[in-house]
């Protein structure tokens, strides 16, 4: 008897419905009502010095490339506070659910930063985690700064012209993989706390950058 020719299978179609991987996005802004856009954009663009105004980074230090240009790598740490007293009971902290699993653990938390674009007219950088021990996958990140009243202030023109901005605020926006040990909104909550703290320093170093 003739072998009978095999019948090949049907590949299987994808499931109707199904939904691709899910992706946090997200933006917080923080205001810096006495500072102009071109007087807080070199604080910012500083790459390499996160650490200056940031009050959550203990150490930011370049690690390859050159600093804020595309392709230059960071090293950022932060040192977690003595945890607090336990409660006698025993009862769960509820706020260790928002911290990551190492930061709840008592030890010192990092990533590896790389700059992607820095746009020195738009005032803006985009960088991405690299690597860490916070739980983070696929993460992209824009710092930008942005006058009050939406409009860019030419550093050329004459100072009076410069001055008439009454300040800016800082928009730091992010896209990235759903971080393990985090929520979307303790994420939001992270960078709003580092947004404003980011901002007042910034402030102060550009108020004491007029007076030298």
């Amino acid at each position: 008897m003739a072998d009978q020719p095999q019948q090949q299978q049907p590949e299987p179609e994808p499931e109707m419905g199904a939904q691709p991987q899910q992706q946090w996005e997200g933006a917080v802004e923080a205001r810096l009502p006495s500072t102009p856009a071109a007087a807080a954009w070199p604080h910012l663009a500083a790459f390499c010095s996160l650490h200056r105004y940031n009050p959550g980074i203990d150490v930011c230090e370049r690690v390859a490339g050159d600093d804020g240009v595309p392709g230059c790598v960071r090293y950022v740490a932060s040192r977690p506070p003595p945890p607090p007293p336990r409660a006698k009971d025993g009862g769960d902290d509820d706020d260790d659910d928002q911290q990551p699993a190492a930061a709840a653990a008592g030890v010192e938390t990092w990533a590896r930063e790389e700059l992607l674009e820095r746009d020195d007219a738009r005032r803006r950088l985009v960088y991405a985690v690299v690597g860490s021990n916070l739980g983070f996958g696929r993460y992209v990140a824009t710092m930008m700064l942005v006058d009050d009243d939406g409009e860019d202030v030419d550093v050329n023109a004459p100072a009076p012209a410069a001055a008439a901005a009454a300040g800016c605020k800082l928009v730091w926006a992010f896209e990235c993989e759903p971080v393990k040990g985090w929520t979307r909104d303790g994420l939001l909550a992270y960078l709003d706390a580092a947004g404003k703290g980011m901002a007042e320093r910034i402030e102060a170093a550009a108020a004491a950058a007029a007076r030298s």
